[in-house]
C-alpha cells in the first residue's frame, strides 16, 4: 500500500523531536555548539523532521544519506525563510544531533548520515539559499518580510505563515540568536539601501 502524508504523522514525528531536543540540550555536546548555533538549533532540527516528513514521507529511522543531502542542500534553501546565520548554522547542528540520535538509539546508521553530513559545504548551501531563482512561492513571501519589503504585516498571518510553510522556523526582522547586536547578515533597510539591493537581485536575475 503507498503511503500518504498524514497530518497525525507529521505532529508525532515533530513531538519525538521536540522530546529528544530537550534531552539533547542537557549534553555537552549541545554545549559545544556557538551561541547562534545552539540559538537555532531547536528550530534547524524541527525544519529537518518537518522537510523530511513532508516531502520525503521519512521518519528518523529511515533518513539515508541521500535523503539527507536532498533536505539540506535543496529543501531548506528552497523551502525555509531565514537569515544567513540560520542556514550556516544548519550542518555543525545537524551532524551533532544525529550523533546524539544515534546514541539515543533513535537512528541505526548514525555513521552513514554524518559522513553525508561531512561531505556538505556549509558554501555550497548558503549559495543555494541566496539564490533565489531555488527560492519557492511561499519562501519568496517569507524573505521579504524578513527583510523588510513587507510592512505593517498582520504578526497572526506572520505566525500562521511560520507554522503552514516554514516548519515553524520564526519570521523576525532580526532574528534573535542571544546575540546582542544584529547579525551581520541582516540588512537594516533604508531608502538607499532598499534600492540598492534592488539593484543587485535585479543584475543576479537577469
Amino acid at each position: 500500500m503507498e503511503q500518504k502524508y498524514s497530518e497525525v504523522e507529521a505532529e508525532k514525528h515533530f513531538e519525538n523531536n521536540r522530546l529528544w531536543f530537550r534531552r539533547f540540550q542537557t549534553t555537552r555536546s549541545f554545549r559545544k555548539l556557538t551561541k547562534p548555533e545552539r540559538a537555532a538549533a531547536g528550530y534547524i532540527t524541527q525544519a529537518f523532521v518537518g522537510l523530511a516528513y513532508k516531502y520525503q514521507l521519512r521518519s528518523p529511522r529511515r533518513y539515508s544519506a541521500k535523503s539527507v543531502k536532498k533536505v539540506i542542500l535543496e529543501l531548506f534553501p528552497q523551502k525555509i525563510a531565514a537569515t544567513n546565520v540560520f542556514f550556516t548554522s544548519v550542518i555543525p547542528v545537524m551532524r551533532r544531533y544525529f550523533v546524539f540520535l544515534g546514541a539515543q538509539h533513535k537512528i541505526s546508521n548514525v555513521d552513514t548520515l554524518t559522513r553525508a553530513l561531512d561531505s556538505l559545504k556549509i558554501g555550497t548551501l548558503l549559495s543555494s539559499h541566496r539564490d533565489t531563482s531555488n527560492w519557492d512561492a511561499h519562501k519568496k513571501l517569507g524573505m521579504q518580510v524578513l527583510m523588510g519589503y513587507k510592512l505593517d504585516v498582520d504578526p497572526k498571518k506572520v505566525t500562521a505563515y511560520e507554522e503552514d510553510y516554514n516548519m515553524g522556523v520564526p519570521l523576525r526582522f532580526c532574528f534573535d540568536f542571544s546575540v546582542n547586536r544584529p547579525p551581520k547578515n541582516i540588512i537594516l533597510l533604508t531608502e538607499k539601501l532598499r534600492k540598492r539591493f534592488e539593484n543587485v537581485m535585479y543584475e543576479k536575475n537577469r
